[in-house]
């Protein structure tokens, strides 16, 4: 079953042992962001954080993080077994993309229970932690959806982007890219000299975050119908005081803001511990988000969260963040017509930076036209970095077979390994010279992807001493007849 609020889910999360409440006071200036770090590190539960340092009598008092920070986890956010496993979780995702069921609109629900407008609107009263010791501040927005509105066709996205505590109580300083949907949006505004209305949720069914953090095709229609689809029950809605945005009825907190083009509203944001590991983004003026409106349920629970990994260092987005990009490719592939894709998948720890495709090759060249569809879709703008296509005998989900498939199935000479220069990157990959990933100077970083053909080439000639293949037959494979004769003996060897 679905869960219709971040409280049926916590709940579910402690009644399976996997939640953590801490009750000793906690220090929201990096000693949370340090025991959230530590944990996910050794793999342990999500987090209730209930006695925060100067929050015992403020406004919200609570803060969760961890979500589906593990395998098991996600299996449960999409309430599936938690013995599920990866592969299986990428074609479920994937079959559900391609379903859609309608939002219901409701005009009441606990999100309102309370209604801050004017001087009630104050951040401060919500406890934001200073997750690492170089942020440039407070990030508000790290696990969270960000709701906007295309002003020509009135579609709604939402989306998950950053932002930080501005200058005052009222502001949130936002890392916006015009490549992202977003700041496509933004643009459009822009254009017409208006501000962008925006929504921010914190705390809603875990299935909106991972549908927010990750770039869906939806021409018409918002994500909102497409969680309706992975959930498998329709998303309620309500509308926002200050705007035609809507957001779930049973969120904990919605934040209502507008976002002015005009450079001289900006404030300086950045850097962040973002997902690669590192700290990413310009210290610079960025856009600002100017709240008008807070409405909360009563004795909110915040949603925060901790991003970044790498050897050694883990973060839940690395867990649903790939199983989801993982399918929402391999829906993308087959969209533009190229059927015989087997699986799709990348580690955890890239964020399908690098990605694998497994596919039934049935003539030359098909896995030049899987780069092409990857490297040409636009949500892989900040993904898909480097690619490998690899035949169907070949486990992509097994490091060592695709290291197999890299060392024998290559060959430069051949063209087995190709560059695309030039293309959209993601402003946060430090390999990049600086001031090439300016995404406030150009829109986008900026990337030469890497194409690996690891698949059986078929330019080679079927050869007669292989018995009519490509390559030889494999000396690891037992014939029938003796590995029978073993099966039938294998109590007698003792072994």
């Amino acid at each position: 079953m679905p869960y219709k609020s971040l409280r049926e889910w916590i709940a579910k999360l402690e009644k399976e042992g996997q939640l953590k409440r801490i009750s000793a006071e906690v220090d929201w200036n990096l000693e949370l962001g340090a025991i959230a770090r530590r944990i996910a590190d050794q793999g342990g539960p999500a987090l209730l954080f209930e006695k925060i340092k100067d929050y015992h009598n403020t406004r919200c008092r609570r803060l969760f993080l961890g979500g589906p920070g593990s395998r098991e986890r996600l299996a449960m956010a999409l309430s599936l077994s938690k013995e599920t496993g990866y592969r299986d979780m990428v074609e479920f995702i994937k079959k559900r993309l391609e379903i859609r069921m309608e939002t219901v609109k409701v005009t009441t629900g606990p999100v309102k229970e309370n209604v801050l407008k004017g001087d009630s609107v104050n951040l401060h009263e919500f406890p934001i932690p200073w997750y690492n010791r170089l942020d440039g501040g407070r990030y508000i927005n790290t696990f969270c959806s960000v709701v906007t509105m295309d002003p020509d066709t009135k579609v709604m996205n939402v989306g998950l982007y950053r932002g930080m505590l501005g200058d005052d109580e009222k502001s949130i300083a936002v890392y916006l890219s015009r490549n992202q949907h977003w700041g496509i949006h933004f643009s459009k505004y822009e254009r017409r000299g208006e501000e962008m209305p925006v929504a921010v949720i914190y705390g809603w069914d875990p299935t909106l975050l991972m549908y927010s953090g990750t770039p869906l095709i939806h021409n018409d229609c918002s994500e909102y119908e497409l969680v309706g689809g992975l959930r498998g029950e329709p998303v309620e809605l309500i509308k926002c005081e200050t705007s035609d945005l809507y957001v779930p009825a049973t969120a904990e907190i919605v934040v209502e803001g507008r976002i002015s083009p005009d450079p001289k509203t900006f404030q300086m944001e950045g850097p962040f511990g973002e997902f690669p590991g590192f700290y990413g983004g310009f210290r610079q003026p960025k856009p600002v988000i100017h709240v008008d409106c807070i409405t909360h349920r009563n004795d909110p629970i915040f949603r925060g969260g901790l991003t970044g990994y790498s050897p050694g260092h883990s973060a839940e987005a690395m867990y649903w963040g790939v199983t989801v990009r993982a399918a929402i490719m391999w829906r993308s592939l087959e969209l533009a017509g190229l059927h015989n894709v087997t699986g799709v998948w990348g580690s955890p720890i890239t964020n399908l930076t690098n990605v694998r495709v497994q596919i039934d090759k049935i003539y030359r060249g098909q896995a030049k036209q899987v780069a092409a569809i990857v490297f040409g879709i636009p949500s892989s703008s900040h993904w898909a970095k480097n690619l490998i296509v690899v035949d169907k005998d070949i486990d992509i989900f097994d490091d060592a077979a695709v290291e197999w498939a890299l060392a024998y199935r290559t060959n430069v000479d051949m063209g087995d390994i190709q560059f695309f220069s030039g293309t959209p990157g993601n402003p946060l990959d430090p390999s990049v010279p600086l001031p090439q990933r300016n995404a406030t100077k150009y829109g986008a970083g900026k990337w030469t992807r890497l194409f690996i053909d690891a698949t059986v080439n078929w330019d080679l000639e079927p050869e007669e001493q292989y018995g009519g293949r490509r390559e030889p037959p494999l000396c690891t494979e037992v014939d029938p007849e003796t590995a029978e004769l073993i099966r039938r003996r294998w109590q007698e060897y003792g072994l």
